[in-house]
């Protein structure tokens, strides 16, 4: 009885792993859920997976979370958040082995006095060209990056449980992601000021009502954000904060930015050049804001920066359906085939156009994207 009791938990177990993957596909696939939700019903079906591996073997589990990572990235291209949670958590099994591989090493020399092992270490924790060039040239895809080369034997007991707490500790930050972006809100928005914001953000709203809640009297302008009019609910949630909010059109946005002192906007994702991908017509307010030398700020967690890089406004842009623009009856049916109605989902805001990002890990120029992407991903799991 005691021998079968463990494989019941294991076939348990794994119902219960790929009933959280299909979940997770079919949320996907609907395009419904929030970028926040997402990536922590991602971290969480990738914390089944690493769960769920018998054994401790780091091959086996990086190559298990790119699998099922290259599956849900694929069931919903234009949701970046996916395959950035997937690559950080790809980077979390990396570094957490090289940790402990390090402590080992270091408790040898200092038994051994082996001075050999130093430069090593050196050059596992700082990067530089030489450094990647030799982990990447020659070695297959996943190979490289700290659990390529290392023998399955010499991994340490307590490798799978480091990874699990981290992977924890990865969805615990992105559910604290907007208390921690907003403790930094009083150091920008100043008593009196006008700020435009553009559809709704639960951030950049979460942003807004922590300088309210301190006290600080200031005033929101707030675009409507056609053709879903998501301003709308954003001006009504800010009112019953306590905050001044007006709601304007989408046309009278260069109108109205000579009286703005600030613009505070979220996005989707954030690309590795510095860029971002955001709401459509947040592209209006970024060229409107520069021509009257108005701060654009990007209110966004980390765990939205993604190492891609666009080709054009179309990169990782979905066109939704043009019943949300047009409504054509029977009559117009034969002039409708000669109308071409476009409704992306999102817009492409360049990083000249940005001028700083506000995230959980502090502010950032968008100049300096480019050197936190080699803090939170592997040069191996560029691609998945």
């Amino acid at each position: 009885r005691g021998q079968y009791r463990p494989s019941h938990q294991k076939i348990l177990s794994m119902a219960e792993y790929h009933q959280k993957i299909d979940q997770l596909l079919v949320k996907l696939k609907r395009r419904s859920t929030l970028s926040k939700d997402l990536a922590i019903l991602t971290a969480e079906a990738l914390l089944k997976v690493v769960t769920g591996l018998k054994g401790n073997n780091p091959h086996k589990m990086i190559e298990e979370i790119r699998t099922i990572g290259r599956k849900l990235a694929e069931a919903a291209p234009s949701e970046l958040v996916v395959g950035n949670i997937v690559r950080r958590i790809l980077f979390i099994v990396r570094e957490e082995l090289a940790n402990l591989q390090q402590g080992s090493k270091v408790e040898v020399t200092s038994h051994k006095d082996d001075d050999q092992a130093a430069p090593s270490m050196l050059l596992r924790s700082v990067p530089s060209l030489a450094n990647i060039l030799a982990q990447d040239i020659g070695q297959p895809d996943g190979a490289s990056g700290g659990a390529g080369s290392d023998n399955v034997d010499s991994v340490p007991s307590n490798f799978k449980q480091a990874v699990i707490v981290q992977i924890r500790e990865l969805v615990d930050e992105i559910e604290g992601i907007r208390e921690q972006i907003a403790d930094q809100a009083m150091e920008h928005i100043h008593a009196n000021e006008v700020i435009l914001t553009c559809g709704q953000s639960s951030t950049v709203e979460y942003f807004l009502r922590e300088v309210a809640k301190r006290g600080r009297k200031f005033e929101v302008v707030v675009s409507e954000c056609a053709p879903d009019l998501e301003g709308h609910a954003m001006a009504l949630r800010l009112a019953k904060a306590g905050i001044s909010a007006t709601v304007i059109t989408d046309a009278a946005i260069f109108a109205i930015m000579a009286r703005v002192n600030k613009v505070f906007v979220g996005c989707s994702a954030v690309l590795a050049n510095g860029g971002i991908i955001a709401t459509t017509g947040l592209q209006t307010v970024a060229l409107a804001a520069r021509h009257h030398s108005v701060p654009f700020v990007v209110c966004t967690g980390m765990y939205k920066l993604a190492p891609v890089f666009p080709h054009d406004q179309y990169s990782f842009n979905e066109l939704k359906s043009p019943a949300q623009l047009v409504t054509l009856g029977s009559d117009d049916a034969a002039a409708s085939r000669e109308v071409r109605v476009l409704n992306p989902s999102s817009d492409y805001i360049p990083p000249e156009l940005v001028s700083l990002f506000i995230t959980n890990a502090g502010g950032h120029n968008p100049s300096y994207i480019y050197r936190l992407l080699a803090e939170y991903y592997s040069m191996a799991d560029r691609n998945l």
